[in-house]
């Protein structure tokens, strides 16, 4: 959590002040479904107070009953944070996956991506990402960046699926393990990116 509020920081003072709108009001998904089969529809939204259980659930289902994220954490992020917002993803009444991002200046930034076990391989993360991007062009980001553990290769491999593009090493970056971080960029003003917006078979 503090490597993101040191990241937010950094950019909150490159912007003019403004009065904004929250982001979480902005944005819109452009398919609030996501279809594993035709007759089998899972249902997403932008995540309100009532969903911060179901968003720590999936966090103890995929981190070994922790929650590095914790209660405070998001209901602060949904409550407070103009710049920031969550995705849910449901499959009936239970939770399944998520992803939170911040928009600041001109850059967009996943801080959290989560699947549980069961529904990974799905292209859930996938849908999850695509619809993170629309939302950033539609905000008129520049860029959309993001960490991942330099030991998650099913990760990176999808992020690079997608398009971006590995950066710099962060060194002991997680709190947990104090394991290195990989930074990964992807360029949302890329004429490749229609390109990635027009598949649907992306796997996780």
């Amino acid at each position: 959590m503090k490597n993101i509020k040191d990241w937010f920081t950094d950019r909150v003072t490159k912007t003019t002040t403004k009065v904004w709108v929250p982001l979480h009001v902005r944005v819109h998904l452009s398919q609030p479904f996501y279809s594993l089969s035709d007759e089998w529809f899972l249902k997403s939204k932008i995540a309100e107070e009532e969903d911060v259980d179901g968003i720590l659930t999936i966090e103890r289902l995929c981190y070994d009953g922790q929650t590095p994220w914790n209660r405070s954490a998001i209901l602060h992020e949904i409550r407070f944070n103009k710049n920031a917002f969550y995705i849910i993803v449901y499959d009936s009444a239970r939770p399944v996956a998520f992803v939170g991002a911040w928009f600041v200046g001109e850059e967009a930034h996943i801080t959290n991506i989560a699947t549980v076990p069961d529904y990974q391989n799905k292209g859930i993360a996938s849908y999850m990402l695509k619809e993170v991007i629309q939302m950033a062009k539609a905000e008129q980001m520049k860029e959309l960046t993001l960490e991942v553990r330099v030991s998650n290769n099913t990760a990176q491999s999808l992020y690079k699926t997608i398009g971006f593009k590995e950066g710099r090493i962060k060194t002991a970056y997680y709190a947990n393990d104090h394991e290195d971080a990989l930074e990964m960029r992807l360029d949302l003003k890329s004429p490749q990116l229609k390109e990635v917006d027009d598949r649907t078979d992306l796997s996780e």
